[in-house]
């Protein structure tokens, strides 16, 4: 059943994809440390994933800081469960998951924090466990809660997605909200980009130099005509991603503009989505449908 004698209960970083990988649908690839700071990714149930989701919607509403761990039953299988954590475990987590990405590997000053968050007392565990138990035996009714999380990362071929996301896909086509200024962790041959998926969601992805000139070229290539505005859109198709534009009202213009400036001050990802805003991925949408 449930107990082994030494579980191997991890924490959930992020959903990934590796290269060229074809994952099922109905399973998601996800980034992995256990307590003594061993990396890896599992390929979960999709239904595991959606678990986690909803449990990490749920502790967010608190606006506490907090880790989603990984209870195995059996090899493999594992309960998701989010614990409140402290804002240095928090510093922890966002630093763990920085060296994950870039190094493959955690530097011990990071690993003494691993255990406290993901081992649960015994009390604790068993009380999730038996909640997972008793939530199986009732009908579901599914939600997709979107933004959820505080970072996920998932490539798109050459594109990179680094953001406080908890999504598995981003829905294209996407918006350019705006070229962000590269820091030290962005390799010299990629640029940064503000953007809006087709969900409503925003997200910061790296991108080829090739690319971003590509966007900026397109704005600049057409000269606006009065009143309107134009946003660059990266829209996906089975031979890659494609680079184009959609003519907006200025209106329309001023309220990406606001989003955008919302997200520079506050980093809040949760910004809710304007009507307006809602009429320019309608019109993104119906202009470059997702192939498929």
């Amino acid at each position: 059943m449930f107990r082994r004698s030494k579980p191997n209960d991890v924490l959930f970083l992020m959903p990934v994809r590796l290269t060229d990988e074809k994952t099922p649908r109905n399973k998601v690839r996800m980034l992995c440390c256990d307590a003594s700071g061993k990396l890896y990714s599992s390929v979960i149930n999709r239904s595991t994933y959606e678990r986690a989701r909803h449990s990490a919607e749920t502790i967010e509403r608190t606006k506490k800081p907090y880790a989603t761990v990984g209870l195995e039953t059996r090899p493999g299988e594992f309960v998701p469960a989010s614990v409140e954590i402290s804002p240095e475990e928090l510093w922890a987590l966002e630093h763990i998951l920085e060296h994950a990405l870039n190094k493959g590997r955690l530097p011990d000053i990071l690993k003494r924090y691993l255990k406290p968050i993901i081992e649960l007392d015994e009390a604790s565990r068993e009380a999730v466990l038996l909640e997972y138990k008793k939530r199986r035996r009732q009908p579901s009714s599914r939600t997709t809660p979107r933004v959820l999380d505080r970072l996920s990362y998932y490539p798109e071929g050459d594109i990179e997605i680094s953001v406080p996301i908890y999504k598995a896909e981003y829905s294209y086509p996407l918006i350019v909200l705006k070229h962000l200024t590269s820091d030290d962790s962005t390799p010299d041959k990629l640029r940064k980009l503000l953007i809006l998926d087709s969900d409503g969601d925003l997200a910061v992805i790296s991108v080829p130099i090739q690319l971003a000139d590509k966007i900026k070229k397109v704005i600049n290539e057409y000269p606006k005509k009065n009143g309107t505005d134009k946003c660059a859109i990266i829209s996906k198709y089975p031979d890659g991603l494609s680079v184009d534009y959609i003519v907006i009202s200025q209106s329309q213009g001023r309220a990406l503009d606001t989003l955008t400036r919302y997200f520079e001050k506050t980093g809040d990802r949760k910004q809710p989505v304007s009507d307006t805003v809602k009429t320019v991925l309608t019109t993104a949408r119906e202009a470059f449908p997702p192939a498929g």
